[in-house]
């Protein structure tokens, strides 16, 4: 075995440190494979590598091998599509063994600005309302699942940034009380973590589709989709922070619109991918429900 695995026993911090200090690659397995017997290929013998596991919305979770200098990289990318300066104090609430959360420390590990990473667990829903509240952070990053857990709550932060899938259409009207601005990144971890990212001024008037759009892809990275509003094509990525030097499928739907901005359809093409009619009809669904 030309690998160690990562313990994932102490705080966030805690193993984010773990990772960068090992000399050899490291593999973190995340707590719900912990049990699953898992077939691991090792890593390249060029450099140290990190394994992290895809989140299974596109298949079966896998493991990804990819250059630590690339998972680097992709963090300060993301510091910079962000806009996150040093002197910002950065909240995060996710995983610390999924690629967001991952690239989220590394970002901040690097530019050596203060913060605390909260790692969500089901029911927490009290803490994390907690935390925002007496921390008051310039920033708070987390996914969907934790800001549904405080809307119609007391609490407020200047940034709000937020990975995973797209929140749906009404719930812009929910999010504007508790930020100034809101950053929806795209990420894969077969990208190393951060592809495009969105930013919006909450005080801005929802146009039609936008909770689909993820802005434009971060520096080093092509982003190319033949698809169109009325019908969503397969989205392929050629990223210098991807696993691969190759232009690859991300097993993604959307389409791109005259500003080169990206529009995914996750819930749609991940539920139903390889089947286009399926897709299509989700689709329209999707239009119609959420953004008429």
């Amino acid at each position: 075995m030309s690998f160690q695995k990562t313990s994932l026993n102490g705080s966030a911090k805690e193993i984010i440190r773990r990772v960068l200090d090992a000399h050899s690659s490291q593999l973190l397995i995340p707590p719900k494979l912990a049990e699953v017997p898992l077939q691991i290929t090792d890593p390249p013998e060029d450099g140290k590598y990190i394994g992290l596991f895809s989140s299974g919305s596109t298949g079966t979770p896998k493991c990804i091998w990819n250059k630590e200098e690339n998972l680097l990289l992709n963090g300060e990318l993301s510091t910079e599509a962000f806009e996150i300066e040093p002197h910002h104090f950065l909240l995060m609430m996710a995983a610390p063994w999924h690629v967001a959360g991952f690239t989220w420390a590394l970002l901040a590990e690097q530019l050596n600005c203060e913060y605390e990473f909260i790692t969500t667990k089901k029911g927490d829903d009290e803490r994390w309302l907690k935390c925002v509240q007496e921390m008051q952070p310039d920033y708070l990053l987390t996914v969907p699942a934790v800001l549904r857990a405080l809307y119609n709550k007391d609490w407020f932060v200047e940034h709000l940034v937020y990975g995973g899938y797209s929140i749906n259409f009404e719930e812009y009207e929910q999010l504007a009380p508790h930020c100034s601005f809101m950053h929806q990144g795209y990420g894969q971890t077969e990208a190393g973590g951060l592809i495009s990212s969105y930013k919006r001024s909450s005080s801005e008037t929802p146009f039609k589709n936008e909770n689909l759009c993820h802005g434009k892809p971060i520096a080093g990275a092509q982003l190319k989709c033949n698809g169109t509003p009325d019908k969503p094509e397969p989205i392929y990525l050629t990223s210098q922070t991807a696993y691969t030097d190759e232009s690859y499928n991300t097993g993604d739907w959307g389409y791109k619109d005259n500003a080169d901005n990206i529009f995914l359809l996750s819930d749609a093409g991940r539920q139903k991918k390889g089947n286009e009619k399926a897709i299509q009809a989700s689709y329209e669904n999707l239009l119609g429900s959420k953004n008429q």
